[in-house]
C-alpha cells in the first residue's frame, strides 16, 4: 500500500512538472538590428544590417553588395549592434482578430494584430555589445566547452552576460487582460492567442574564464563575492535594485566591482 501511496505520489509529481513546462513552450528567438560591427577570429570586420539567430548562435550580416555573410560564433570575437529592428518585450500574438472592443482595451485600442510590448524597452539606438565565450551550454557535468554568444551587460573585472530565450504561452479568452475591453462572453471560447516574452539567463564570466549561471540570480550573485555580500545587499536596498533584471543587476555587478578593486587596493596602502 505504501509503495503504491509512493509511486502515485511521484507520477502526480512529475506530470505536474510537464504541464507547468508544458504551458510555456520556448520558441526561436532571431533578433534583428539596423547596423552592426562583427569582429572576426581572423582578423576581418564585418559591418551592416545584423540579424541574430541566438538558438543557433549564428549571424547573417548584410554586405553593402547586398551579399549576406554567416558567421557562426566559433568564428566571432566580438560585435556590437544597435537600432533593433524587432522588439524581444512581452507582447501578445492574436490568432485571429478580435471583435471590435466595447470599451477601451487595457493595453491597445488597435483591433487585431500583436499588442504593443507590456514592459519598457531599451531605446533602440542604444549599443549592445556581444562577446563570443566557450561555455558549457547549462551542462554542469560536461567536460567540454562550445562558442556561444552571450550579451555583455556591466564593465569587468568580472562580467555581468546575459543569454535570452523566447517563451510562449496560451491565452484563453477569460484572461483578465480582456475584461476591460471584452466583458463575459464578448469573446469566442478557448485559445485567443499567445504571450510571448523574452526570458533572460543571466552569467557572471570571471577573470579566470569561468562562465558562472546565476540560477538564482541574488543566491548566487552573493556566493560569488561573498565577502562584499553585505555592502552589496545593503546597496541594492538603498538604491532599489532589484537582482532579477538586467538594469538592477548591471548595477549591482559593477558596484560589486568596485567593492573588490577598492578592498585589493587597500591591502598595498
Amino acid at each position: 500500500m505504501k509503495a503504491h501511496v509512493a509511486h502515485s505520489l511521484v507520477a502526480g509529481t512529475a506530470a505536474l512538472f510537464l504541464l507547468a513546462h508544458a504551458a510555456w513552450a520556448q520558441r526561436p528567438l532571431v533578433q534583428q538590428f539596423a547596423a552592426s560591427t562583427v569582429l572576426l577570429t581572423s582578423g576581418d570586420t564585418l559591418r551592416g544590417p545584423l540579424t541574430l539567430y541566438a538558438d543557433r548562435d549564428v549571424l547573417l550580416v548584410q554586405q553593402p553588395d547586398q551579399t549576406v555573410r554567416t558567421a557562426a560564433a566559433a568564428t566571432v570575437r566580438a560585435f556590437a549592434v544597435r537600432g533593433e529592428l524587432t522588439g524581444t518585450g512581452d507582447y501578445l500574438e492574436l490568432t485571429n482578430d478580435l471583435p471590435e472592443p466595447r470599451r477601451s482595451a487595457a493595453y491597445s485600442t488597435t483591433q487585431a494584430g500583436p499588442l504593443p510590448a507590456l514592459l519598457p524597452q531599451r531605446p533602440v539606438e542604444a549599443t549592445r555589445v556581444f562577446r563570443c565565450l566557450r561555455w558549457n551550454h547549462g551542462d554542469d557535468y560536461a567536460d567540454y566547452r562550445t562558442p556561444a554568444f552571450f550579451e555583455q551587460l556591466s564593465a569587468g573585472p568580472v562580467l555581468l552576460l546575459r543569454r535570452q530565450q523566447l517563451v510562449e504561452r496560451p491565452v484563453s479568452s477569460t484572461d483578465p487582460m480582456f475584461l476591460s475591453a471584452y466583458p463575459a462572453g464578448g469573446l469566442p471560447r478557448g485559445t485567443v492567442g499567445y504571450l510571448v516574452t523574452a526570458r533572460s539567463q543571466f552569467f557572471l564570466a570571471t577573470p579566470a574564464g569561468e562562465i558562472r549561471p546565476l540560477r538564482s540570480p541574488r543566491r548566487h550573485l552573493l556566493a560569488y563575492f561573498r565577502a562584499e555580500a553585505a555592502q552589496i545587499e545593503q546597496y541594492a536596498r538603498q538604491h532599489r535594485l532589484s537582482f532579477c533584471t538586467s538594469e538592477g543587476l548591471a548595477r549591482i555587478v559593477t558596484y560589486a566591482n568596485w567593492l573588490r578593486r577598492n578592498d585589493a587596493d587597500s591591502i598595498f596602502e
